[in-house]
C-alpha cells in the first residue's frame, strides 16, 4: 500500500520531516563546533540560545514546530480514521505556513520577519481550525 502524496496522510508525513530537518540542521552545527575543538559538555539546549543567533532560532523554531505537531497530528488522523470530507489542500496549506514560518524565523529576528511569523502562524491556526471544524462536521 502506497500514500498518495496529495493526500493530507502525506501532508502530515511532510510536516514530520521538517520537523526532522529542524534536527539535522541543529546536530550539524553542533557537529561542527565539536570538530573545531568545542567540548561536548558545553552545549545548552539550542532553544534557549539567544534569538539573536541562527542556531538559537533554529532551535526555537524547532520547539514552536513541535509544540504544533500533535495538533495537527490530532486533526488529520481523526479526520482519516472517521473518513472525514477530504482536507488534502488544507493540510499541505498548513504545511506550507509552518515553513514559511520557520523560513523566517531562521532568517532574522527583525520586526517585518516577526510579523511574517506571527502572519504565517494565524494562517496555520486558521487551517487548522478548519480542518477540524470540517473534520467534526462534515
Amino acid at each position: 500500500m502506497s500514500v498518495d502524496l496529495s493526500s493530507s496522510p502525506a501532508a502530515l508525513m511532510a510536516f514530520a520531516a521538517w520537523i526532522a530537518f529542524h534536527m539535522m540542521v541543529i546536530m550539524t552545527y553542533r557537529a561542527t563546533l565539536v570538530i573545531t575543538g568545542k567540548k561536548v559538555n558545553t552545549f545548552g539546549p539550542s532553544r534557549s540560545d539567544s534569538q539573536s543567533s541562527f542556531i538559537g532560532r533554529v532551535g526555537s523554531s524547532h520547539a514552536n514546530c513541535l509544540e504544533n505537531f500533535p495538533l495537527f497530528l490530532t486533526v488529520v488522523m481523526v479526520n482519516t480514521v472517521t473518513s472525514g470530507p477530504d482536507i488534502s489542500e488544507l493540510a499541505w496549506h498548513y504545511v506550507y505556513a509552518r515553513v514559511a514560518q520557520s523560513l523566517a524565523h531562521w532568517y532574522s529576528f527583525s520586526e517585518l520577519t516577526v510579523m511574517v511569523r506571527l502572519t504565517n502562524f494565524l494562517v496555520s491556526w486558521g487551517l487548522l481550525v478548519t480542518i477540524g471544524y470540517r473534520t467534526m462536521y462534515h
